[in-house]
Order: structure tokens, then sequence, then C-alpha cells
């Protein structure tokens, strides 16, 4: 073989060398663009006041005890909170259209607010009484709920913005959530619900709530505050019991056990045990 044609050689090996590189580099950045493109479904409505504290859907329907879906919101800072003007708001899982609620009165520090929502035609017991009532028909197992500082209905699949004060999506096919996923899957017997008693907020659905137990328990304004933060911790208290021990037989003492405040979703133990031989002629 001559070196001009080996040269040509080169040049042709060369020049489909530099082709394919080019469509190769075409095929990566058109890839990059569309990853760069790609709208994640994440809301991030970071809330120092009000948080949607528990969810449930399953209102009415088949196997569930309560006859009517409800949001429940609790007050995490230390102060009381006006939420008139405000408003709770719904969409499905992948939906577009909200449905609102409006609320009234205050939140006190660490206070509770149910807001009660469409009744089913099954269930057997009521809400306990509700803070605010609307209509809204939510879904036992998937959906999104938002907390405004407006009554104006959001708009669009995942709503941002300044009047979000916070938003849940739960179950697994909702669109729009906090951090990385939505919640887990409710049932109609069951709802999510913030940990450590409404006051776990990471800005993360899907670790922030779990489901909760059957039936879920509805928090109103009437149920003690839990103060989040330094005054959140509950405080057990045993009380005194002064009895004549006598002499022989049996003495029942009755010790009674109370709290300052609602236990966590974990409760509360506590160990009990006895002292010999520490009584005395006092005693």
């Amino acid at each position: 073989m001559s070196l001009n044609l080996l040269r040509a050689c080169k040049v042709v090996f060369t020049r489909h060398n530099f082709i394919l590189f080019l469509l190769i580099t075409a095929l990566v950045s058109a890839a990059s663009l569309q990853r760069s493109n790609r709208v994640m479904p994440t809301a991030q409505a970071v809330s120092t006041s009000i948080v949607i504290s528990q969810v449930y859907g399953g209102g009415g329907n088949a196997g569930s005890t309560y006859t009517n879906d409800f949001i429940e919101l609790h007050n995490v800072s230390g102060s009381a909170v006006s939420v008139a003007g405000w408003s709770v708001q719904y969409a499905s899982a992948t939906g577009t259209t909200w449905a609102v609620t409006n609320l009234t009165g205050s939140i006190p520090a660490g206070g509770y607010y149910l807001v009660q929502e469409a009744v089913g035609a099954g269930g057997t017991t009521p809400l306990p009484t509700p803070d605010a009532t609307g209509t809204i028909a939510m879904s036992a197992t998937a959906g999104k709920v938002a907390l405004s500082n407006l009554t104006t209905a959001l708009t669009g699949a995942c709503p941002s913005g300044a009047a979000i004060i916070d938003l849940v999506g739960y179950g697994a096919t909702a669109n729009c959530f906090e951090g990385t996923g939505p919640t887990p899957a409710p049932s109609n017997t069951t709802s999510v619900v913030r940990a450590g008693s409404g006051c776990t907020d990471t800005d993360q659905n899907a670790t922030d709530f779990a489901v909760s137990a059957v039936p879920p328990i509805a928090r109103n304004s009437a149920v003690a505050a839990f103060t989040c933060g330094g005054g959140g911790t509950p405080t057990l208290n045993i009380n005194d019991v002064a009895l004549a021990e006598g002499n022989a037989g049996t003495t029942t003492f009755t010790f009674t056990v109370s709290l300052t405040a609602p236990a966590g979703p974990s409760g509360v133990t506590f160990n009990i045990a006895t002292a010999d031989g520490t009584a005395t002629v006092a005693d």
C-alpha cells in the first residue's frame, strides 16, 4: 500500500471517528438538556407557626369509624396565631383544581384546630366538635392538602409562593409534596399524622408523617395544647399517698399517674420499684 493511500485511509478513519464523536456529544448534550429542564414536583413550604398535622379522607367510607373527612392543624409556635382569612385547600393526587375551606379564629400556642370536611354514607362516629367546617370530598388514599394565608383558590398541580404556609402530598400517586416524596398511603380506616404530636417538620412529607392507628384520633381546640420545643416534652407526675398501713394483712395504695401534655405517637413508659427497709417510725 502506498504512503498516499495510507494517509487517505488515516484521514477517512479519523474523520469517521470525529463524526461519531460529534453524534455522541450531541446525544449527551440533548439528554443533559432534558434533565436540566425537568420539573421536579416538589414544594417547600417552611412554616414556623401553623402546620398541617393530620389528614384523613376515609370518613364515611366502608369500614371507617368517623363519618367525615378532616384536616387537622397544629400551632408549633410559642404564641397564638390568627387564621382569620386563611384557608385549607385540597386537590386530587394529580389534579390542578383546588377546593377551598375558609378558616376563622386563632390557634393558641401548641393548640390544635380541626377542619371537618365532607360526610360519607358510612361510618359510625361523628368527629369531635370542629373548629371550621367545609364540604370537600377527599380521597382516602392519595391527594394534596395546602394551608394558605389567603382564601383564593390555588392553581396548578404544584403551586408555590408566599401564600402557602404548609403543604402535604399524601399517598403514592400525589405529584406535589415537600421533600423527596409524599407521605405513606392512608386508607378508609387510617389517617396520616405528623410525628412528635404535630411538632416534627423537616419539610419531608415522606418521613414527617406516618400512618395512624385504627381509628385515627382527631384533635380539636378542646384538646390540651402540646407546645413544641423546650416545653413540648410532657412531664410525668405521680401523686403522694398517705394511708395507715396497719400491722397485718395487705393494704392497697393507689397512685395516680398523669402527664402535663398529650403523649407523642410513641407513648410514654415508666418503671415502678419498691425499696425494702426504708420505712421509719415517723412514717
